[in-house]
């Protein structure tokens, strides 16, 4: 078995089931009520043990706007479909320990990560997509100071402006050109490309975070930010030329990089944090069996979140001039959704210790008047291929408020449910 990464070290290159109640949150298999139960305290006991034999969950430990109090390392790129935080936390101190390794096999924004990495857990991770995979270890590669990053930062700017100027512009395809001055898009080639060669993987989820949007802090023309669409219409450059002037990557990154840090939380024992990140199909796992002692993860949604098409801005900036052929292979297509996923569990289940908790955080989808829920549907799905050996426990409820979703004032996904298993 492979030892894993400690960051002192050197690191190489990187249909639906019985319909349910979905107001109260609740424990859908006792009825047991989750009002007024305690919020968990990670320090009376997240760091030295868990409550996981007498706990109860209460959607309240996570809700609301979590950007005044979770870590500002978690808000280093957007991404779609991005599990909260706070949940992450509640659950990570509620179903693990000091030192136990985590695995979240569809990493996404490395949120799951991160918290385990802060948490004084070794983070073990894994995602197909180039995005989450340099998001997650951007996250687990912070330094350990913002000095330490602005320096870092400084470094690179300096071969950055010394390189940028010969960047040949010529074959970059127009799309991508049509969100950039030439001189900003030069800088950011550069930075790519330097940073591809240091394995910077922190510094290019900055300058990924940093990469469009209409305010004067980012590199792109008028943008939106999650996704890249164009805002031309709204801001025409006639009336608005100042949107279309040349932005320079050094200030902007520098100042990325101090928002970052305002309320990084990170603990004095981070330069020992101990991590792995993967960039493999979920399907086949790298990993001894019972090697891992938990399973927290938010496996892609059941064809409700275009993870490829929505991030194809910052994934051509990473090497995958593909999206098209990307998105095809990721799990959350329709086409092979259920066929994969009992794989993954299968695989998710030999990778787990015995009487590790397995929990995953899935989304109720509605297209086209009809309704899957999938934490159902997985929860039978994982019973079925393992011979009754990964038992449900709980399933929870979560309502999605709307200020909480990708595309707004939509129906796609109302509720986020939290299928709590455990491996006999």
């Amino acid at each position: 078995m492979f030892e894993p990464f400690e960051a002192k070290q050197q690191l190489s290159l990187f249909d639906g089931l019985s319909e349910t109640d979905h107001g109260q949150s609740h424990d859908l298999l006792s009825g047991r009520s989750l009002e007024n139960t305690p919020a968990p305290n990670s320090d009376d006991y997240g760091s030295t043990g868990s409550m996981r034999e007498t706990l109860t969950l209460d959607a309240q430990w996570w809700h609301g706007s979590f950007n005044a109090r979770e870590s500002t390392l978690q808000q280093l790129s957007p991404y779609v479909g991005k599990m909260k935080s706070g949940m992450v936390r509640a659950l990570m101190t509620s179903f693990s320990e000091a030192d136990d390794i985590i695995l979240d096999p569809f990493s996404g924004s490395g949120a799951v990560s991160l918290e385990a990495a802060l948490l004084g857990r070794t983070a073990w991770a894994n995602d197909l997509s180039p995005y989450a995979y340099v998001l997650t270890r951007g996250k687990l590669e912070a330094p350990a100071s913002e000095e330490m990053a602005l320096r870092s930062a400084c470094n690179l700017m300096a071969t950055v402006e010394q390189i940028s100027p010969s960047v040949d512009l010529s074959r970059v395809p127009l799309w991508v050109r049509e969100f950039f001055h030439p001189q900003t898009l030069r800088e950011i080639l550069a930075a790519f490309r330097t940073l591809h060669q240091q394995e910077g993987y922190f510094l290019m989820a900055c300058i990924l975070g940093i990469l469009h949007h209409v305010r004067p802090g980012f590199l792109s023309y008028p943008a939106s930010h999650l996704v890249p669409y164009r805002r031309k219409a709204k801001y025409p450059p006639d009336i608005f030329p100042e949107m279309y002037a040349y932005r320079d990557l050094r200030s902007r990154l520098l100042a990325k990089i101090r928002r970052a840090y305002r309320r990084p939380m990170i603990p004095g024992r981070w330069n020992h944090r101990q991590y792995q990140v993967w960039q493999v199909n979920a399907m086949d796992l790298p990993i001894e069996d019972e090697a891992v002692d938990g399973i927290i993860s938010s496996p892609p949604y059941f064809g409700a979140l275009d993870y490829a098409r929505d991030n194809r801005l910052r994934l051509w900036f990473l090497g995958c001039e593909d999206w098209k052929k990307l998105d095809a292979s990721l799990t959350a297509s329709r086409k092979v959704y259920l066929s994969q996923m009992s794989v993954c569990l299968r695989e998710m289940y030999r990778v787990l210790k015995r009487n590790g908790y397995c929990i995953l955080v899935l989304g109720d989808v509605s297209q086209n008047g009809k309704t899957w829920h999938t934490a159902e549907i997985l929860s039978k799905l994982a019973s079925e291929v393992t011979q009754n050996r990964l038992v449900t426990d709980h399933i929870y409820d979560d309502c999605i408020p709307d200020e909480r979703r990708s595309r707004r004032r939509t129906r796609t996904t109302i509720f986020e449910r939290i299928l709590v298993m455990h491996k006999k």
